[in-house]
Protein backbone atom coordinates (compact mmCIF):
# COMPACT_ATOMS: atom_id res chain seq x y z
CA UNK A 1 0.00 0.00 0.00
CA UNK A 2 1.16 3.75 -0.91
CA UNK A 3 2.42 5.84 1.96
CA UNK A 4 3.28 9.30 1.91
CA UNK A 5 6.37 10.17 4.13
CA UNK A 6 4.89 10.73 7.35
CA UNK A 7 2.18 7.58 6.94
CA UNK A 8 -0.59 10.13 6.45
CA UNK A 9 -2.74 9.26 3.36
CA UNK A 10 -5.56 10.90 1.59
CA UNK A 11 -8.97 8.57 2.26
CA UNK A 12 -11.54 10.49 -0.30
CA UNK A 13 -14.50 9.15 0.23
CA UNK A 14 -18.16 8.55 -2.03
CA UNK A 15 -21.24 9.21 -0.08
CA UNK A 16 -24.22 7.90 -1.25
CA UNK A 17 -24.52 4.11 -0.93
CA UNK A 18 -20.75 4.15 0.42
CA UNK A 19 -21.56 6.14 3.78
CA UNK A 20 -25.59 5.72 3.56
CA UNK A 21 -28.50 3.79 2.30
CA UNK A 22 -30.09 6.39 -0.52
CA UNK A 23 -30.86 4.23 -3.97
CA UNK A 24 -33.18 2.10 -2.24
CA UNK A 25 -35.52 5.22 -1.39
CA UNK A 26 -35.09 6.18 -5.08
CA UNK A 27 -36.66 2.52 -5.92
CA UNK A 28 -39.20 2.59 -3.45
CA UNK A 29 -40.37 5.77 -4.35
CA UNK A 30 -40.57 4.46 -8.02
CA UNK A 31 -42.75 1.66 -6.72
CA UNK A 32 -45.60 4.39 -5.17
CA UNK A 33 -45.30 5.77 -7.94
CA UNK A 34 -46.04 3.04 -10.39
CA UNK A 35 -48.34 1.88 -7.50
CA UNK A 36 -50.23 4.88 -7.69
CA UNK A 37 -50.98 4.11 -11.91
CA UNK A 38 -52.37 1.24 -10.44
CA UNK A 39 -54.82 2.62 -8.43
CA UNK A 40 -55.97 5.33 -10.78
CA UNK A 41 -56.45 2.27 -13.09
CA UNK A 42 -53.85 3.09 -15.58
CA UNK A 43 -52.63 -0.45 -16.84
CA UNK A 44 -49.10 0.54 -18.27
CA UNK A 45 -46.19 -2.11 -17.84
CA UNK A 46 -43.80 -1.16 -15.04
CA UNK A 47 -41.13 -1.49 -17.82
CA UNK A 48 -42.89 1.48 -19.99
CA UNK A 49 -42.90 3.88 -16.60
CA UNK A 50 -39.32 3.50 -16.15
CA UNK A 51 -38.61 3.87 -19.59
CA UNK A 52 -40.41 7.01 -19.39
CA UNK A 53 -38.88 8.17 -15.48
CA UNK A 54 -35.73 6.89 -16.97
CA UNK A 55 -35.88 9.35 -19.87
CA UNK A 56 -36.72 12.51 -17.81
CA UNK A 57 -34.27 11.74 -14.71
CA UNK A 58 -31.54 11.42 -17.52
CA UNK A 59 -32.68 14.94 -19.10
CA UNK A 60 -33.22 16.82 -15.89
CA UNK A 61 -29.50 15.51 -14.48
CA UNK A 62 -28.06 17.39 -17.42
CA UNK A 63 -29.82 20.42 -16.06
CA UNK A 64 -30.03 20.10 -12.24
CA UNK A 65 -27.75 17.12 -11.89
CA UNK A 66 -28.52 14.58 -9.38
CA UNK A 67 -30.25 14.55 -6.54
CA UNK A 68 -33.95 14.23 -4.90
CA UNK A 69 -35.30 17.10 -6.33
CA UNK A 70 -35.07 16.62 -9.50
CA UNK A 71 -36.18 12.93 -9.33
CA UNK A 72 -39.51 13.85 -8.50
CA UNK A 73 -39.55 16.52 -11.42
CA UNK A 74 -38.93 13.31 -13.20
CA UNK A 75 -41.88 11.99 -11.94
CA UNK A 76 -44.18 14.70 -12.64
CA UNK A 77 -42.64 14.56 -16.42
CA UNK A 78 -43.24 10.73 -16.98
CA UNK A 79 -46.84 11.54 -15.11
CA UNK A 80 -47.64 13.80 -17.85
CA UNK A 81 -46.57 11.84 -20.58
CA UNK A 82 -48.41 8.65 -19.28
CA UNK A 83 -51.51 9.57 -18.02
CA UNK A 84 -54.61 11.08 -19.63
CA UNK A 85 -55.57 14.53 -18.69
CA UNK A 86 -58.60 13.76 -16.90
CA UNK A 87 -56.28 11.61 -14.33
CA UNK A 88 -53.69 13.87 -13.84
CA UNK A 89 -54.53 16.26 -10.51
CA UNK A 90 -55.14 12.76 -9.32
CA UNK A 91 -51.65 11.30 -9.76
CA UNK A 92 -49.98 15.14 -8.90
CA UNK A 93 -51.22 15.05 -5.31
CA UNK A 94 -50.19 11.54 -5.27
CA UNK A 95 -46.21 12.42 -7.07
CA UNK A 96 -46.17 15.48 -4.33
CA UNK A 97 -46.25 13.11 -1.45
CA UNK A 98 -43.85 10.74 -2.77
CA UNK A 99 -41.34 13.40 -3.29
CA UNK A 100 -42.18 15.40 -0.11
CA UNK A 101 -41.25 11.52 1.66
CA UNK A 102 -38.14 11.40 -0.36
CA UNK A 103 -36.96 14.36 0.11
CA UNK A 104 -37.59 14.56 4.28
CA UNK A 105 -36.35 11.18 4.12
CA UNK A 106 -33.08 10.81 6.40
CA UNK A 107 -30.34 8.20 5.52
CA UNK A 108 -29.12 5.84 7.77
CA UNK A 109 -25.99 5.36 8.11
CA UNK A 110 -24.62 1.81 6.89
CA UNK A 111 -22.65 -0.65 9.04
CA UNK A 112 -19.25 0.96 10.79
CA UNK A 113 -19.57 3.94 9.24
CA UNK A 114 -19.37 6.18 12.08
CA UNK A 115 -16.86 4.74 14.26
CA UNK A 116 -14.51 3.64 10.82
CA UNK A 117 -14.38 7.10 10.05
CA UNK A 118 -13.82 8.35 13.48
CA UNK A 119 -10.86 5.93 13.99
CA UNK A 120 -8.85 6.69 10.34
CA UNK A 121 -9.84 10.35 10.88
CA UNK A 122 -6.81 10.09 13.98
CA UNK A 123 -4.58 9.20 11.37
CA UNK A 124 -5.51 10.03 8.15
CA UNK A 125 -7.26 13.10 5.96
CA UNK A 126 -10.44 12.27 5.28
CA UNK A 127 -12.43 14.09 2.19
CA UNK A 128 -16.25 13.56 0.48
CA UNK A 129 -16.30 13.31 -3.24
CA UNK A 130 -19.74 12.66 -4.10
CA UNK A 131 -22.40 13.48 -6.56
CA UNK A 132 -25.48 15.29 -6.04
CA UNK A 133 -27.09 18.59 -5.38
CA UNK A 134 -24.41 20.30 -2.82
CA UNK A 135 -27.40 21.69 -0.48
CA UNK A 136 -28.70 18.13 -0.22
CA UNK A 137 -25.77 16.14 0.39
CA UNK A 138 -24.50 18.54 2.89
CA UNK A 139 -27.74 18.22 4.47
CA UNK A 140 -27.75 14.46 4.61
CA UNK A 141 -23.81 15.02 6.03
CA UNK A 142 -24.81 17.26 8.93
CA UNK A 143 -27.75 15.31 9.85
CA UNK A 144 -25.71 11.97 10.01
CA UNK A 145 -22.94 13.49 12.21
CA UNK A 146 -20.30 13.43 10.04
CA UNK A 147 -19.15 16.81 8.76
CA UNK A 148 -16.19 17.07 11.73
CA UNK A 149 -14.43 14.39 10.10
CA UNK A 150 -14.07 15.83 6.67
CA UNK A 151 -11.15 18.50 5.37
CA UNK A 152 -12.73 19.02 2.56
CA UNK A 153 -16.44 18.35 0.48
CA UNK A 154 -16.59 18.89 -2.96
CA UNK A 155 -20.00 17.94 -4.79
CA UNK A 156 -18.81 17.75 -9.20
CA UNK A 157 -21.63 17.23 -11.17
CA UNK A 158 -20.10 14.51 -12.65
CA UNK A 159 -16.95 12.07 -11.08
CA UNK A 160 -14.96 11.18 -14.07
CA UNK A 161 -11.09 11.32 -15.13
CA UNK A 162 -11.26 15.19 -15.49
CA UNK A 163 -12.91 15.96 -11.91
CA UNK A 164 -10.52 13.86 -10.22
CA UNK A 165 -7.82 15.63 -11.80
CA UNK A 166 -9.21 18.90 -10.74
CA UNK A 167 -10.08 17.23 -6.99
CA UNK A 168 -6.24 16.36 -6.91
CA UNK A 169 -5.10 20.11 -7.95
CA UNK A 170 -6.92 22.26 -6.00
CA UNK A 171 -6.69 19.70 -2.83
CA UNK A 172 -2.80 19.90 -3.56
CA UNK A 173 -3.45 16.19 -3.35
CA UNK A 174 -0.20 13.04 -3.98
CA UNK A 175 -2.35 10.55 -6.09
CA UNK A 176 0.39 8.03 -4.82
CA UNK A 177 -0.97 8.72 -1.18
CA UNK A 178 -4.32 8.89 -2.77
CA UNK A 179 -7.28 6.65 -2.16
CA UNK A 180 -11.23 6.90 -3.59
CA UNK A 181 -13.55 4.71 -1.47
CA UNK A 182 -17.16 4.17 -2.99
CA UNK A 183 -19.52 1.93 -4.51
CA UNK A 184 -19.52 2.39 -8.08
CA UNK A 185 -17.14 1.26 -10.43
CA UNK A 186 -18.58 3.89 -12.96
CA UNK A 187 -18.24 6.82 -10.77
CA UNK A 188 -15.54 5.93 -7.95
CA UNK A 189 -13.43 3.22 -9.13
CA UNK A 190 -12.63 3.63 -12.62
CA UNK A 191 -12.44 7.09 -13.58
CA UNK A 192 -10.28 7.74 -10.06
CA UNK A 193 -7.59 5.14 -11.01
CA UNK A 194 -7.62 6.46 -14.67
CA UNK A 195 -6.44 9.74 -13.01
CA UNK A 196 -3.73 8.02 -11.56
CA UNK A 197 -5.09 7.37 -7.95
CA UNK A 198 -5.93 4.06 -5.81
CA UNK A 199 -9.35 2.67 -5.30
CA UNK A 200 -11.38 0.47 -2.83
CA UNK A 201 -14.33 -0.62 -3.82
CA UNK A 202 -16.93 -1.54 -1.76
CA UNK A 203 -20.13 -2.98 -3.13
CA UNK A 204 -23.66 -1.76 -2.18
CA UNK A 205 -26.86 -4.31 -2.89
CA UNK A 206 -28.41 -1.27 -4.35
CA UNK A 207 -26.08 0.55 -6.56
CA UNK A 208 -27.81 2.64 -9.17
CA UNK A 209 -27.68 0.42 -12.17
CA UNK A 210 -26.30 3.04 -14.57
CA UNK A 211 -23.31 3.17 -11.83
CA UNK A 212 -22.72 -0.44 -13.00
CA UNK A 213 -19.30 -1.13 -14.83
CA UNK A 214 -16.47 -4.00 -15.38
CA UNK A 215 -13.78 -3.63 -12.98
CA UNK A 216 -10.30 -4.94 -13.50
CA UNK A 217 -10.03 -7.00 -10.38
CA UNK A 218 -6.36 -8.30 -11.30
CA UNK A 219 -5.44 -4.45 -11.37
CA UNK A 220 -3.41 -3.83 -7.96
CA UNK A 221 -4.26 -0.37 -7.52
CA UNK A 222 -8.22 -1.55 -6.75
CA UNK A 223 -8.99 -3.35 -3.55
CA UNK A 224 -12.15 -4.70 -3.23
CA UNK A 225 -13.39 -5.03 0.20
CA UNK A 226 -16.31 -6.95 1.71
CA UNK A 227 -17.68 -4.12 4.58
CA UNK A 228 -17.11 -0.92 5.72
CA UNK A 229 -14.93 -1.62 9.03
CA UNK A 230 -12.47 -3.77 6.72
CA UNK A 231 -11.08 -0.62 5.66
CA UNK A 232 -9.29 -0.16 9.31
CA UNK A 233 -7.42 -2.89 7.87
CA UNK A 234 -5.97 -1.63 4.88
CA UNK A 235 -5.35 1.87 6.56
Amino acid sequence: MASSANGRLNLVFDADDTLWDSNVHFQEAFNEFVAAFDAAGLAHPRETIQESVRRAELELIRIDGYGRRPYVLALHRALRDLAPVELRDELRAAVRQIGETLIARDCTLLPDVEATLTELATRHQLLLFTKGQRDEQLLKLERAGLAPLFSRVETPREKNVASYRRLVDDARLAPESTFMIGNSPHSDVNPAVRAGLRAVYIPHPHTWELEHEEIDHGDERIIHLTGFRRLLELF
